[in-house]
C-alpha cells in the first residue's frame, strides 16, 4: 500500500519568519541585497532629517496669515465683491455637470465627483466672514451634482456620451458669459451681467477657466489637424502641417504677446476684444498644435489589418477611420492626453505677462505688495504648489481609472 508524502516526512514546515509578512516585505523590497540596503538605510536617514526639519518650520516658524487673510484673493482675484454670485452660479453649472459624468461613466468619474462635492461642501462649512448668500450657492453644489445625476437618468444609455459633450461645451461657454458678463446693443446687461474687465478676473478662477476651456475646445482642433495631416488631399495636408510646424515653434509666451499686439487687429476696429477670450484662443492654438501630433502618433500605431478589416466590410475610408481607427487610436494615447492636460493647466499660470492676474501671480504680488509678509515666501510657495498638485494629480488619478477601465496596455 503506497504512502503519500505528508505520511512519511509528516506536514510540512513553515515558511521563516522573515520570508512573510512585514518582515519579508522588507527584505524583498527594501533589503535584498547590501547595495539595497545601503541606499534605503541613507534615503531613509535623509527623508528622516527632511521630515524633521519640514515639521520644526511647519510648527514653530511658519505664519499662514498671508493665506488665510486672502483666500478669496487667491480664488477669485479682484473680483468684485457684490458679484461673487457669479462665479458661484457657473460653479453650480460645472457640479451639475459631474453628477450628469457619474450617471455617465461611473467608476472613472464617480470619485473625482464625490471628492470634489464634499471638498466644496467643507468649504462652505469653514467658519470665516462670508454672506449668507454666497455660504448658501456653495451648500448647494452637492444638490446641483444630484440633478445632473438625476437628469442623465432620461437620456438613452447609447447617447449619454454624446450629450455629455454637448452640454460640456454648454456650460463651459455658459460659465464664461456669466463669469465675464456681457453686453448686448440696445438691450444691456441681462440678469444682472454686466462685464468685468480682464484685470478683475484672476486668482485660480482665471487658470480654471483658461484650462477648461483649452482641454474642451484643443481636443476636438488636434483630431482636426491630424487627420488633416493625414489626409491625401494636398492642400489640406499643407495647411495642418505648415501650422502644427509653426505653432509648435514658436515658445507659448511668444503667442501670448502676440495675442496681445496683433490678434485684436484681426476684429473690427469697433470690437473691443477682452485679454481673457485671446489667452483662451491663444492657448487653445498651442495646446492643439501639440495634440494634434499626439493623435496623429495614436492613429499611426493602429495595425494596418484594421483599416483592411473595415475595407473589406466595404466601409468607406472617412467610416474606417472614424469608427475603427481614429476610437483606436485615442484609446492608445489617453496617458500622452491627460498629460498634455497637464501641461496645459500648468502653462495657464504664464497669462501674467499679459498683464492678467493668474493664481501664482496674486501670490508673487502679495508677497511685494505688503511688507508684514515679505518673508512669507515659503508659505505661499508651498501653498500654490499644493493647489497645482491636487488638480494635477486628481487629472492623473482619473486618467489611470480610465486607463484600467478600458484595459490600456492590454490586448
Amino acid at each position: 500500500m503506497s504512502t503519500t508524502t505528508a505520511e512519511r516526512f509528516g506536514p510540512a514546515p513553515p515558511p521563516p519568519a522573515f520570508t512573510v509578512g512585514w518582515q519579508g516585505w522588507l527584505r524583498m523590497n527594501l533589503f535584498s541585497s547590501w547595495s539595497s540596503g545601503i541606499v534605503t538605510i541613507a534615503l531613509g536617514v535623509a527623508l528622516f532629517f527632511a521630515a524633521l526639519g519640514g515639521v520644526r518650520w511647519l510648527i514653530f516658524t511658519s505664519d499662514w496669515a498671508v493665506i488665510t487673510d486672502r483666500v478669496p484673493l487667491y480664488i477669485v482675484g479682484t473680483y468684485p465683491r457684490e458679484y461673487y454670485w457669479r462665479p458661484e452660479i457657473a460653479l453650480l453649472l460645472v457640479s451639475g455637470l459631474m453628477g450628469m459624468a457619474w450617471r455617465t461613466w461611473g467608476g472613472p468619474a464617480r470619485g473625482f465627483a464625490a471628492a470634489f462635492g464634499a471638498l466644496v461642501f467643507v468649504v462652505a462649512l469653514i467658519p470665516y466672514q462670508m454672506d449668507v448668500l454666497y455660504r448658501a450657492l456653495l451648500l448647494a453644489v452637492p444638490a446641483a451634482m444630484a440633478g445632473g445625476y438625476y437628469c442623465a437618468h432620461f437620456i438613452p444609455e447609447q447617447s449619454r456620451t454624446k450629450w455629455f459633450g454637448i452640454t460640456g461645451a454648454g456650460v463651459l461657454i455658459a460659465s464664461l458669459l456669466v463669469i465675464a458678463g456681457f453686453s448686448l446693443p440696445g438691450i444691456g446687461s441681462p440678469a444682472g451681467l454686466h462685464p468685468v474687465t480682464e484685470s478683475e478676473v484672476g486668482g485660480l478662477m482665471l487658470n480654471l477657466l483658461l484650462a477648461a476651456f483649452g482641454i474642451i475646445a484643443s481636443l476636438p482642433i488636434g483630431i482636426a489637424l491630424a487627420l488633416g495631416r493625414r489626409s491625401r488631399l494636398p492642400v489640406l495636408k499643407f495647411a495642418c502641417v505648415a501650422f502644427i510646424e509653426t505653432i509648435r515653434g514658436v515658445p507659448l509666451i511668444t503667442l501670448l504677446f502676440m495675442s496681445r499686439h496683433l490678434l485684436p487687429l484681426t476684429f473690427p476696429e469697433n470690437i473691443d476684444v477682452s485679454l481673457l477670450y485671446l489667452s483662451g484662443i491663444t492657448i487653445t492654438i498651442f495646446s492643439s498644435a501639440y495634440m494634434a501630433e499626439n493623435v496623429r502618433g495614436g492613429m499611426a500605431a493602429v495595425s494596418p489589418q484594421q483599416s483592411q478589416a473595415g475595407e473589406a466590410l466595404g466601409l468607406k475610408q472617412w467610416q474606417t477611420t472614424l469608427f475603427i481607427t481614429l476610437p483606436q487610436g485615442l484609446r492608445n494615447i489617453i496617458p500622452a492626453i491627460v498629460g498634455q492636460f497637464i501641461s496645459l493647466f500648468k502653462d495657464t499660470s504664464l497669462v501674467f505677462i499679459i498683464g492678467m492676474l493668474d493664481l501664482v501671480e496674486i501670490g508673487r504680488a502679495g508677497l511685494s505688495g505688503k511688507i508684514e509678509y515679505s518673508d512669507n515666501g515659503m508659505e505661499v510657495y508651498l501653498f500654490l504648489a499644493l493647489v497645482f498638485w491636487v488638480f494635477t494629480f486628481s487629472m492623473a488619478y482619473i486618467s489611470r481609472r480610465i486607463e484600467r477601465t478600458l484595459g490600456v496596455g492590454r490586448r
